[in-house]
């Protein structure tokens, strides 16, 4: 079937409002995890952006780490290997030795500790003879801390003897012991080679935070690639009830800026929102090995900034809806409006248009600086609450280092720098958040698509509304015959039925419609109304009416762009809802009043549809299409303007095909009609847009098909009319007339009305 018949009925260009929806729960952004599915397929590309992730994060915490040896080179002159020796004998031992003395006074004795065991106490000092020196209490801490002695015999300054016995070193205090020894004993060569390593660490970060944002986004890219792919071809199978009701403007935005909003929110998932909290859990992990209870104190205030993130996310997740509803329908203003720009200048409105696309541009934009100011003022909050929390903190830390004497100064400082890290990263990821939020609304639109049942061309299509229809309900027949075969639709949408349907043969015998009853979706009265025709293989059936008669849309319930709510049609006694939709619209090829031209070459646009369009020029399937081609355009009377053509039917035709004018356009669809040979023929209008000329031409090509095939003719145009087999004219969705011309100028008082105010005049016997 050409997809002409994808403009029966005409699909609005313009901005459409769709009905309101109710609103729903909200559910935090578990729309966005759903399209988090489309990320599986790159699963390796996230597994080692995360492992990149997770070696940013550790270099961090590793650059956290080297404050400590840093200060306590710079404040207290030692080298790292003593300050190495001394962290590690103050784990072996289970003490804590005084910061401010360069003796081993001990502070703080844990229980069960080897020291604990051996009767050490606090306020003891080690004696380290000839005298209680720095540099001998680093000689002492040397030999404590030697992984290959396990038994030490101490005395402390009151005289008491001490027999320790020395516990396993685990391999990673050995390690960072002999590590720390390698570092040189001059303090500014010391504090260099440190910062050399941090150089080397920081390097190596880079690289892993380039393969980290560079996966992550290449990822989201491909994701939302397929994304665009999957939605639209969802769309192009989507009943036509969903245009009539949204627009084409509508999908526009969901295709192309809702798709751009969700791919963001990957590239952020997939970036800060892992390395941020990656950053933040292991200077949390590092901020517990130095003080647990003073971290443990931060994780009071969690619940709180928690609660501010989720709301303030929560704001931008439905502002973000709201102005992504406005751009659709900024999109649908200027489609409709270039679409027509013809009639925009022709009437000097172009005023007009401006100030209404002023209009839909300033609700957008208060719409975005909603957005803009919830971003901005997210941040500033979270920093001042980081801000308050630090506070605390400093507060409790300073207790414990100046009163309780449980927290040495250099180790406060380094907890301080990863509280600065923890919050910095907290910062982050309530920026995080609102881009989440964002993708999270944009999800929700694609996936309101997405769900959307669509037209399956060897099944029924999936139920839209799981209701029962009316008819059902009161166990009538659905089809409104005795046989009732299929449950009655609910607002016009194709049959709910889950199982396959037959290949239809090519037609034998007649086309009929019985008792049809439709309604648009939405609409308070019926469109057709217990309508009945009969139609002859090899007839052709010319339909007149009013506008708004129900012409179009009888026919349109022909290839299934509807079903109908009671009623059926039957093709050769079958029930056109019994068999395949390709099958079906394989036998129907449509010409409407606007005649459709797609971005291509001429060839392209005759062939389109083809079984062989897809063949190579220089293939013989591909130059048997080119002849078939070329016949089709000479009896469509089209083969002489192609010829005119600088490139013949090889020249491109872009811009909705802006190089021809109506009539041409028209002819290139014929001539796709005729190509197809389908066995029914709906023509809707075809000559109502052209000039004389075009329209002799084309009548002539219409002449030629319309006693070839089964052919139904929606026509103005009295010269068409007077062509057909039977003419059927319809009223306010109803057949009011059906016969020859003369009878009906005789018994038919609507067709006696057309044809003195609206049908052209006939020529004289």
């Amino acid at each position: 079937m050409s997809l002409d018949a994808a403009r029966l009925p005409a699909v609005s260009a313009g901005p459409m409002s769709a009905p309101p929806e109710p609103r729903k729960k909200d559910k935090g952004a578990a729309h966005f995890w759903r399209a988090c599915r489309f990320l599986y397929p790159y699963r390796g590309m996230v597994a080692i952006s995360v492992l990149c992730a997770l070696f940013v994060s550790v270099t961090n915490t590793a650059g956290l780490s080297t404050m400590a040896p840093i200060m306590q080179v710079l404040m207290k002159g030692d080298t790292i290997a003593i300050w190495a020796n001394r962290e590690i004998t103050q784990r072996r031992l289970g003490v804590r030795f005084s910061a401010d003395s360069d003796e081993l006074l001990i502070v703080k004795v844990e229980k069960n500790s080897a020291a604990a065991e051996a009767g050490l106490r606090p306020q003891d000092i080690f004696l380290t003879p000839p005298q209680n020196t720095r540099a001998n209490s680093g000689v002492m801490l040397g030999e404590l801390s030697d992984p290959k002695l396990t038994q030490k015999t101490l005395q402390t300054r009151t005289g008491k003897t001490v027999q320790l016995a020395l516990p396993a070193m685990p391999w990673y205090l050995i390690a960072g012991r002999n590590f720390a020894g390698k570092f040189p004993t001059h303090p500014v060569k010391a504090i260099a080679a440190v910062f050399g390593i941090i150089a080397v660490l920081a390097l190596l970060a880079s690289v892993a935070a380039y393969f980290q944002e560079y996966l992550s986004d290449k990822a989201a890219v491909l994701a939302v690639n397929n994304i665009r792919r999957r939605l639209y071809d969802r769309v192009l199978h989507v009943p036509l009830a969903h245009f009539n009701l949204r627009g084409t403007s509508d999908v526009t935005s969901r295709l192309t800026s809702d798709a751009q909003n969700l791919a963001e929110g990957y590239k952020t998932v997939l970036g800060q929102s892992i390395q941020e909290p990656m950053k933040a859990a292991m200077a949390f992990g590092f901020a517990l090995a130095i003080s647990w209870q003073l971290t443990l104190f931060i994780v009071l205030f969690a619940p709180l900034m928690l609660a501010i993130i989720k709301k303030f996310g929560k704001k931008m997740r439905r502002a973000s809806k709201k102005a992504m509803i406005s751009s659709a329908g900024m999109l649908g203003q200027i489609e409709g409006s270039l679409a027509g720009i013809r009639v925009v200048k022709g009437a000097n409105s172009e005023r007009f248009e401006r100030r209404r696309y002023t209009r839909i541009m300033d609700k957008l934009v208060a719409e975005q600086l909603r957005m803009s100011r919830i971003d901005s003022v997210s941040e500033p909050i979270i920093g001042n609450l980081t801000l308050l929390v630090v506070g605390a903190v400093v507060l409790v830390a300073s207790w414990m280092v100046l009163i309780q004497k449980s927290l040495e100064v250099v180790p406060f400082f380094v907890l301080m720098a990863c509280l600065a890290s923890i919050g910095d990263s907290l910062r982050r990821v309530s920026k995080v958040n609102n881009v989440l939020q964002r993708s999270n609304a944009a999800a929700a639109r694609i996936f309101e698509v997405m769900d959307l049942p669509i037209e399956k061309k060897g099944w029924h299509s999936a139920n839209t509304g799981g209701k029962k229809s009316a008819a059902s309900a009161n166990g009538q027949s659905a089809n409104g015959a005795s046989n009732g075969h299929h449950p009655a639709t609910t607002n016009g949408q194709l049959n709910t039925a889950h199982r396959p349907r037959r290949k239809l043969d090519t037609l034998q015998r007649e086309v009929r419609f019985e008792n049809l009853t439709f309604a648009y979706p939405g609409a308070s009265t019926s469109a057709i109304v217990d309508v009945s025709l009969t139609v002859p293989k090899g007839k052709c059936i010319a339909v007149v009416g009013r506008n708004g008669s129900g012409k179009t849309t009888l026919l349109a319930l022909l290839p299934r762009f509807y079903d109908p709510q009671r009623g059926r049609i039957l093709i050769d006694g079958i029930d056109v809802r019994d068999i395949t939709l390709k099958s079906l619209r394989d036998q129907i090829s449509i010409v409407t009043q606007d005649s459709v031209i797609f971005p291509g070459t001429i060839t392209e646009n005759i062939a389109y549809g083809h079984p062989l369009a897809s063949s190579g020029p220089d293939t013989t399937p591909g130059r048997e299409l080119r002849a078939a081609v070329m016949d089709a355009a000479k009896r469509a009377y089209a083969h002489e303007f192609i010829m005119e053509k600088p490139l013949g039917y090889e020249t491109p035709l872009g811009g909705l095909g802006a190089q021809l004018s109506g009539g041409q356009k028209q002819r290139i669809c014929i001539a796709r009609a005729i190509l197809r040979k389908s066995p029914i023929l709906v023509l809707d209008e075809a000559t109502s847009q052209v000039d004389a000329e075009s329209e002799s031409l084309i009548q002539k090509a219409i002449d030629s098909l319309m006693h070839e095939r089964t052919t139904f003719v929606i026509a103005h145009r009295f010269s068409t009319i007077l062509s057909a087999d039977e003419i059927v004219v319809m009223d306010r969705g109803q057949i009011v007339g059906q016969g020859k011309h003369e009878d009906l100028l005789r018994t038919c008082e609507t067709y006696q009305q057309l044809y003195e105010r609206q049908l052209i005049a006939a020529p004289a016997a």
